[in-house]
């Protein structure tokens, strides 16, 4: 019974997680889903070095969030692998409602009472119409769970954002969710969790490419 119980806790499910390129859009602003900006130049150049990293045979799925900029970052691993891109809405960035596109200070100025309750409890409220990192979390983790399930013992590659791969890693590490924003995600870098019975193993993180095989 103990040896099965070891053999079962043995099978590994790999993901890797490639944060898209960059884009112009500002950094001091929540990202819009209706703006979707496309990479720029340096996003370009960041997705095609991940494209010349990863090789054919080094996954056997390729998913990727339905944004543009996501999308753009996993054409290049597409072509490099040859793979098909599988568009899952589960990988988006949490959606902040009335406050995507705008500045912290412009949705403090808009929504003065609901931005103090958000720097009050950061982790359970929700933005009108908007997520709370609770909530975003659990669909992360819901989205995760679904692909080891479809892919046992595989290679999965995953193109995604800065958010939902902090959140994998703070579970992998059981990390306070307070404490998320302290995992630097480089644009164009790679993750990896190593998924066991047991949970997730984190590997690597935030791997600029040519540092190490996938």
């Amino acid at each position: 019974m103990t040896e099965r119980i070891r053999e079962k806790n043995k099978k590994v499910t790999t993901l890797v997680f490639f944060r898209h390129g960059k884009t112009a859009f500002p950094e001091e602003r929540f990202y819009s889903r209706t703006d979707d900006p496309p990479l720029n130049g340096e996003g370009k150049a960041q997705a095609e070095r991940l494209g010349r990293w990863v090789k054919k045979g080094a996954f056997s799925v390729l998913y990727g969030s339905p944004l543009r900029r996501t999308l753009e970052t996993a054409e290049a691993i597409s072509a490099g692998t040859g793979l098909t891109i599988i568009r899952n809405p589960g990988l988006q960035e949490r959606t902040m409602g009335e406050w995507d596109g705008l500045t912290p200070n412009e949705a403090r100025e808009k929504h003065p009472e609901a931005f103090r309750r958000w720097k009050e409890d950061p982790i359970h409220f929700a933005p009108p119409g908007g997520e709370s990192w609770v909530d975003f979390s659990a669909r992360v983790d819901r989205t995760v769970r679904e692909m080891i399930a479809s892919h046992p013992e595989e290679r999965v590659a995953v193109v995604a954002h800065v958010g939902p791969i902090r959140v994998l890693v703070s579970r992998a590490l059981e990390i306070p969710d307070e404490n998320n924003r302290r995992i630097v995600l480089g644009y164009g870098s790679a993750t990896r969790i190593d998924y066991t019975s047991q949970g997730g193993n984190l590997t690597y993180l935030g791997v600029i490419p040519f540092d190490q095989e996938p």
